[in-house]
């Protein structure tokens, strides 16, 4: 047995390096929770269990100056970057959805409508990995050892994108039903396994059940009703106890942002390991599950609430279970995990101002309103977006107009820019020549210089300010900016070929994916940047 050593930026990491299959773990698994922040993780760690995230912070490698290197923060990015290496840049997969120059039209990141649903029908069905540039560690696996690969969310995004290009299968949740569904990109019918699963109505067992708090109230940092707080559907009062749909409903929608959608995930997760024999080959398969619950739980109460507090308590407790699984039956010995998040989160705008940080909400449509009658009056009255939303801060230009009426681009991008800053709600402009040319500056400009596509981006970058969100909703919050709570998540590796500690150094989210293909021995995924 050979070792050799990673430098990680710093970081001194030891691993086996075997000559042989047989030296390499038998299983990894990928986990991504949507929207954990990284200080979930010190703020609540006085209680988790011993096995939960503790098996990570006692017993693996614990990252904790690990960010996103790229803007913007959201999950279908986040997703697509964790096991291919790629930033939005190279995989082109540059938002949840964005609008299609071509078609001049919103697309969804992983639809395609050259496909159908298995299990389900409609539109929403039909999704696929196609829109995704590249490939990934899971391709990488198959071509190396012809590793079997699993992909598993609430999400069909959060499934499909760090399954790579040809798994064995991909399966997210349709939220009416609560089943487990696919599409004819991967199969033509649901394999036996995932019928039989289905068949149980696991999420129904969930409706009409009560979400409490698991640990007493004085266990939880700040009290019930935070500033800001959303509500869940049917309620009227964001507090404890929730009671989640009611048990006759026929749509399981209720379940997702609770800690019940992580359940239903966990089960289907110890279903699809019996039904693929994942673990049982001569090489490392691969496991990717997606935990989305936290993510529409912290969209709603908020990331200093009790119910992100007990939904992050839970899902420790929940892993908990799953990682005694796992050793039971194929040892944690034989096996690599990887966890991690796809981003973070602002506080609530109420909340940060209530601390004294200045927060607001944005909505974008009165201010694209605003911009459009200032632009009449300076260039003359016309049609100067080919997209008449300003979406996420995204500004695409109608060149051929600007272009027919004389106007040079540069006056053009100088007026949008002062504009933005006058507004008193924008921090950073950039402009699609800067970035195209490798032009934007500081630490920031970086972020979105690798977040930006140029086939797929827009021709004007707007970043709000610190504790300023875009949403036209009056509660709770979202993600998206390239600052601190929202690029700043977990990273965290147990298993063969890790070496236990608590490591300081900066460690980019890019790093994530050849970090696994040298452990692993296999070829680092093609747009890869760590």
């Amino acid at each position: 047995m050979k070792r050799i050593l990673f430098v990680f930026l710093g970081t001194l990491l030891i691993a086996s390096s075997g000559v042989s299959a047989a030296d390499t773990p038998k299983l990894v698994v990928a986990i991504v929770v949507d929207q954990l922040r990284y200080d979930y993780l010190e703020r609540f760690e006085k209680h988790f269990a011993e096995g939960g995230f503790r098996l990570f912070t006692d017993q693996g490698a614990f990252l904790s100056r690990a960010f996103y290197d790229y803007w913007p923060t959201k999950t279908a990015p986040g997703h697509a970057t964790i096991l291919s290496g790629a930033p939005p840049a190279q995989h082109g997969i540059i938002g949840n959805e964005w609008f299609n120059k071509r078609t001049r039209r919103q697309m969804y990141c992983v639809e395609d409508s050259s496909v159908k649903g298995v299990g389900a029908t409609g539109s929403k069905a039909q999704r696929s990995p196609r829109n995704f540039i590249g490939a990934n560690l899971a391709d990488q696996l198959r071509l190396h050892y012809r590793s079997k690969v699993v992909g598993i969310s609430i999400k069909d995004r959060g499934a499909i994108l760090p399954a790579g290009k040809q798994p064995d299968g991909a399966y997210w949740v349709d939220t009416k039903s609560g089943h487990f569904i696919t599409s004819t990109y991967y199969t033509e019918s649901l394999p036996g396994w995932v019928a039989k699963f289905n068949a149980k109505d696991r999420a129904g067992d969930f409706m009409g059940q009560t979400w409490d708090r698991l640990l007493p109230e004085e266990a939880y940092t700040w009290g019930d009703r935070t500033a800001g707080e959303g509500v869940l559907g049917g309620e009227s009062d964001p507090v404890f106890p929730h009671v989640i749909g009611k048990a006759g409903d026929k749509s399981r929608s209720a379940i997702t942002p609770t800690p019940f959608a992580n359940q239903l995930v966990i089960d289907f997760a110890r279903a699809a390991l019996a039904g693929e024999k994942l673990g049982q080959g001569s090489g490392p398969d691969l496991l990717c599950i997606s935990f989305s619950a936290n993510d529409y739980a912290g969209h709603r109460f908020g990331p200093h609430s009790q119910e992100v507090q007990d939904i992050t308590l839970r899902l420790d407790r929940q892993l908990e279970v799953f990682f005694s699984h796992l050793d039971r039956t194929i040892g944690l010995e034989k096996v690599l995990i990887v966890l991690t998040a796809d981003h973070g989160v602002a506080p609530n705008p109420e909340f940060a101002t209530a601390q004294g940080m200045a927060g607001g909400r944005i909505n974008e449509g009165e201010l694209m309103i605003d911009l459009m009658s200032k632009l009449s009056g300076e260039f003359g009255p016309e049609k100067f977006f080919i997209n008449p939303r300003l979406k996420d801060g995204q500004l695409f230009y109608n060149h051929k107009t600007i272009r027919d009426r004389g106007i040079q681009l540069d006056a053009f991008d100088t007026f949008i820019r002062e504009w933005a800053f006058n507004t008193g709600k924008y921090q950073h402009v950039y402009t699609r020549a800067q970035l195209l040319d490798g032009r934007a500056p500081g630490h920031f400009g970086k972020l979105v210089l690798n977040g930006y596509n140029a086939e797929r981006s827009a021709d004007m970058i707007l970043i709000a300010k610190p504790f300023l969100i875009v949403t036209n909703s009056k509660t709770g919050t979202t993600h998206g900016s390239p600052y601190a709570y929202d690029t700043h998540v977990p990273v965290m590796f147990f298993g063969q070929g890790i070496k236990p500690g608590r490591y300081a150094d900066l460690f980019n989210i890019t790093d994530i994916a050849p970090t696994l293909a040298e452990i692993l021995r296999v070829e680092v995924p093609p747009g890869s940047i760590g």
